[in-house]
Formats: structure tokens, C-alpha cells, sequence
């Protein structure tokens, strides 16, 4: 017992540090899922699905680089640079090696804190848009719809709110100002379906009125001015489910990475840091539980038009499948009984129980009875007189006693032809 115990300790010793064997089972459920359905992007896209277009774009873009928004965030906070503006803000930009989106949400420094406050946030919304970007842009615009439903979202002095080919567009009044609006998502939606998953809630800046937003639905802080160089880098293509970028205007802020000639954006071939784009380890909606079709109490689900893909319609009937009318009561399993058929009262009299055709057995599970050869059997000639013999002594024994003479014609025809019977 005592060399046991020296040899499980030995074992346990030549284990290194955190190389303690998982199940297989449990391994296999980690990595079952690798996309987020449908309420769990709705919670994710939430807090900023409201947001104008030309804001939200480049918000999306970044959130695949949360380091370069921590860096940014930092950097604008810099007194030397927190009091940059306009040209002076997008000269002193070009020697940051960061990523165009980022660079775009400097002017917005209320945003970029945002982001940054809110980690775990940011890293499933830039995970899920690099790997499900058109399932992000219909997730936004079932979101607009809600709130469009909710009546918190229309048209404003601060935005314009329009429908463009069945899209919600939501653009600044002033093309030279936005304004970053500011809302619950548990009130502008109105009442949220999916409790397991409620909307994630972003702080907000100190600028803001949260009283405001609460009461009203959304609020709005000071405009600010756009950087006419860092501004309309990319647009979103709501009919396609992904983003054009705008190629000159891209290369222009994109100096320290190779040009680009292709209007769709997608996504790095790899995220921050190497390797291959994996799901978060957390976040407020939990690991990815895997795209499907929309729930029936989805957000927005009796105003959207929603992609093909997600539409939850019935199986196609295989070819051998059961008629609907084919299920009789009785329950599964037992063959129920089918009602009688309505016959007219000239079938009435008429049996029910007809003979069998004769082209065909009434069983058909009994073999059809074997019929005697052509030639018949070679004994059956030896035997030919005798059966003959018995032939006429039945027909004898049938016929009634012979009378008189008397037109016995026809009784001389008879016995003759009982003679060629015999013959």
C-alpha cells in the first residue's frame, strides 16, 4: 500500500503546471459553437445600433482591433493631444500605425472611452462581426425596427432617420456635425423577448443627460465636428450584409499598412496578437451558442425583412413520406379504424364481399395451385378404358329408366350415343 501511494505521487509530480486533462466530452462542448445566434447578437448590438450610420461603420470596423482602442483611448487623453482639432488632429495621426476605423473615432473621444470602459463588450462585438458580418448588419436593423415600433426612433434636429430599400438609415442632420446619441436599451426597445439574454448596456459619458434618455428614450450631448479627412471612410451595404469602404479615402489615412483595391471590407486574416480568430473566453452574453433561426418572439420579427437564411420554414416533404391523411386515430403506434365509405341505395343491395379476380389468387401469400403438366402423366393412358368405364356407368346411373318404343327415336340416338362413350 505504501509503494501505491509513492507511485501516485511520483505520477502527480511529473504533471507540469496547468496541463490537468480535460475531458474529451466537455472539450468537444467548448468547441461545439463557434458563432452567437441571434439573441445573443441582438444583445450585443444593442447599444449602438442606434447610432448613425457614418458613426457606426467605423465602430464596427475597430472593435476587431480592442488593442488599438485601448491605445487610442490613452492617447487622446493626453493633454497635448486632447486639444487638437480638424487638420492639426488628423496630421498628428499619420505616424499612429493604427488601423483607419480606429483612427476615425479619435474626434470622438466620449466613443472611444465607451469602448474601452467596456472590454469583454468589445472583444465579442469585434469577434462576432469579423466572423458574422452580414448576421451583424440584419441583427442591426431588426434592432431599428423595434425601436421604430417602440416610436423612440425617428426623426430629430440632431438626426435623420429614413427607409432606404426596406433599411433603416439613420444619418446627422448636419453632414459637417453628429451627434452620439445616448439610450437604455432596456427602455428604447420597448419590452425585450429574450430574458436568458438581456441587451448590454454601455455607461454613459458625463456629458449626457441620463435622465433625459431614460425618460424620453434617447438623448443626445454636444455635437461634434467632423474631421473631413477621417470622415466617409466606409458606408454600410444594408441590402448585401457587409461595408464599402471608400478606397481613395482609405489609402489616404492608411499610410503605414499596404493599399487596398477592394470597396468590401473584410475583416484581418488574423486577429490581434497571431493565430486564428477564436471566440471570446466571456463577456455579458456568455461563449457563442451558435447561429440559427430566429426565435418566433425575436426583436423586430413582424416588422423586418429578414435573410432567407434565417427563416424558420417547415422541412420539405421527402418522397416517401406519409400523407397527412394517412394518420388514423388510435394513437401511435396503433392502426386506427377508417370510417365506412357513404354507399348510394342502388349499391346497398349489392355484397360487399366480391370474389377475388380470377387472373390473380385471393391470397396472394399462397402460391397459386400447380396445373398438371401439358402431356399429362404417361401412366394416365394405361388407365384411359377404365375411366371411360366409369364415365357411363355414372351417366347410366343418372338417367331415369328407358319407357316404351314409342318415338323411341330418340332413345335408340341415346344409347348410341352412350356406345361411343364406350368406344
Amino acid at each position: 500500500m505504501r509503494r501505491l501511494v509513492i507511485c501516485l505521487c511520483a505520477a502527480l509530480l511529473l504533471v507540469p503546471p496547468g496541463m490537468t486533462p480535460v475531458p474529451r466530452a466537455y472539450a468537444q462542448q467548448e468547441d461545439a459553437a463557434t458563432s452567437y445566434s441571434p439573441e445573443q447578437l441582438d444583445a450585443i448590438l444593442a447599444p449602438i445600433a442606434l447610432y448613425p450610420d457614418p458613426l457606426l461603420t467605423p465602430m464596427l470596423m475597430a472593435s476587431t482591433n480592442p488593442l488599438q482602442i485601448v491605445d487610442a483611448a490613452r492617447w487622446v487623453k493626453l493633454p497635448a493631444n486632447a486639444a487638437l482639432k480638424g487638420d492639426a488632429l488628423a496630421a498628428a495621426l499619420q505616424s499612429q500605425s493604427w488601423d483607419p476605423s480606429v483612427k476615425a473615432l479619435v474626434p470622438f473621444p466620449d466613443v472611444l472611452a465607451m469602448m474601452n470602459d467596456r472590454l469583454d463588450w468589445l472583444q465579442q462585438l469585434g469577434y462576432a462581426f469579423a466572423t458574422q458580418q452580414a448576421d451583424v448588419m440584419d441583427s442591426v436593423q431588426r434592432l431599428r425596427r423595434q425601436a421604430q415600433a417602440s416610436g423612440n426612433l425617428t426623426t430629430t434636429d440632431q438626426q435623420v432617420v429614413s427607409l432606404s430599400q426596406d433599411a433603416v438609415v439613420i444619418q446627422p442632420a448636419n453632414p459637417q456635425v453628429v451627434y452620439v446619441p445616448a439610450y437604455n436599451p432596456a427602455v428604447v426597445y420597448g419590452s425585450w423577448p429574450y430574458p436568458a439574454t438581456p441587451p448590454v448596456a454601455l455607461p454613459y459619458p458625463p456629458a449626457y443627460g441620463v435622465g433625459s434618455a431614460l425618460a424620453s428614450g434617447i438623448a443626445f450631448g454636444v455635437g461634434v465636428g467632423v474631421v473631413s479627412s477621417l470622415w466617409g471612410l466606409a458606408t454600410p451595404a444594408w441590402g448585401r450584409g457587409n461595408v464599402n469602404v471608400n478606397v481613395n479615402r482609405w489609402n489616404n489615412v492608411n499610410v503605414n499598412h499596404a493599399r487596398i483595391n477592394n470597396a468590401q471590407w473584410r475583416a484581418p486574416a488574423r486577429p490581434p496578437g497571431g493565430g486564428a480568430w477564436r471566440p471570446p473566453p466571456g463577456g455579458p452574453v456568455g461563449r457563442p451558442l451558435g447561429a440559427g433561426g430566429l426565435p418566433p418572439n425575436a426583436v423586430g420579427r413582424s416588422n423586418v425583412r429578414v435573410p432567407s437564411n434565417l427563416v424558420q420554414r417547415p422541412p420539405a416533404p421527402r418522397p416517401n413520406a406519409q400523407r397527412p391523411n394517412a394518420q388514423r386515430p388510435g394513437g401511435p403506434g396503433q392502426a386506427g379504424q377508417r370510417p365506412a365509405p357513404q354507399r348510394s341505395p342502388q349499391a346497398a343491395n349489392r355484397p360487399v364481399n366480391r370474389p377475388a379476380p380470377a387472373n390473380r389468387p385471393a391470397n396472394p401469400a399462397r402460391p397459386p395451385p400447380k396445373q398438371p403438366p401439358a402431356f399429362g402423366n404417361m401412366n394416365q393412358g394405361r388407365n384411359a378404358g377404365q375411366f371411360a368405364n366409369r364415365g357411363q356407368q355414372s351417366r347410366q346411373t343418372a338417367r331415369p329408366a328407358p319407357g316404351p318404343r314409342s318415338g323411341g327415336g330418340g332413345g335408340h340416338r341415346g344409347g348410341g350415343g352412350g356406345g361411343r362413350g364406350h368406344r
